[in-house]
């Protein structure tokens, strides 16, 4: 089980939390459930937060030197968990394309119109709904929010698309001050029909990637749906599942103990930003 933690470029890799204690994941739904006079149930969700507690009996002390750091705000931020038990590292939001709000928040386009529609790509998991992307005749890119890396891990992008138009899938990668350091494209594919694009690489240094789609051209006026992105910490693509493997954080709290001489008792809490 893999929790990485730290500032982008500077995560670092903690030890296994124990598993007879946790670690917890748990999400919160912020809203509310109202029922008519018919006996019809609504949900509201503004948002669903997670907290993690993470348990440690038997903590090195470096390590809970460098938690207390940031549990004291010696360390800058953002900060960003990777929670290794969840592949696909994107936010449940842009991971559904624009499904947890229906809307296109999460992605910019370069130009051209973008709409949330439920007229999707047929893919193994019936999501509500996906992108509608009008790209301009000069072609352009629908990009997502960047992500973390962990060093020198495979990475590897998909999403579904159906296209009259010649399109890639995209993966740009920053060094720690936002700066790009070069992108690796799938090949170019004009999916008819519904098709998964592909790509992935060995990321050596990127402390940051940003999944996109890229249109070439686009002359005709032709509409790209695509659905279901996925980047995920592997050397091939995997079936698609809900986002949530990275998050910006803040501690909420770290608990110390001294079971044995040399050792700490901890439980660290994160809450999602």
């Amino acid at each position: 089980m893999g929790f990485h933690l730290g500032p982008l470029g500077a995560l670092r890799t903690l030890p296994s939390p124990s598993l007879g204690t946790g670690p917890d994941a748990s999400a919160t739904r912020i809203g509310g459930t109202h029922r008519s006079l018919g006996g019809r149930v609504t949900v509201d969700r503004i948002a669903v937060p997670r907290a993690w507690s993470l348990t440690w009996p038997y903590l090195d002390p470096d390590t809970h030197a460098y938690l207390d750091a940031l549990h004291l705000g010696l360390v800058d931020g953002p900060l960003w968990l990777i929670d290794g038990e969840r592949r696909n590292r994107l936010s449940p939001q842009v991971a559904a394309t624009g499904s947890a709000q229906r809307t296109t928040t999460g992605f910019t386009p370069t130009a051209g119109t973008l709409v949330w529609t439920a007229t999707v790509p047929v893919t193994p998991l019936p999501l509500a709904g996906g992108l509608d992307w009008t790209p301009p005749a000069v072609g352009g890119s629908l990009a997502a929010d960047r992500v973390p890396l962990a060093a020198g891990e495979p990475v590897t992008a998909s999403a579904w698309v159906r296209a009259g138009v010649t399109t890639r899938v995209r993966l740009e990668f920053y060094d720690t001050n936002d700066s790009p350091l070069g992108h690796v494209d799938s090949p170019p594919s004009t999916p008819d029909s519904d098709q998964r694009l592909v790509v992935s690489v060995l990321a050596s240094s990127a402390a940051a990637a940003r999944m996109a789609l890229l249109v070439e051209g686009n002359a005709a006026g032709a509409h790209v749906l695509t659905t279901a992105w996925q980047l995920e910490p592997a050397p091939t693509a995997t079936p698609w599942v809900p986002g949530g493997g990275a998050a910006q954080v803040v501690v909420d709290g770290l608990s110390a103990a001294y079971p044995v001489p040399g050792s700490w008792a901890s439980t660290l809490t994160l809450l999602e930003v």
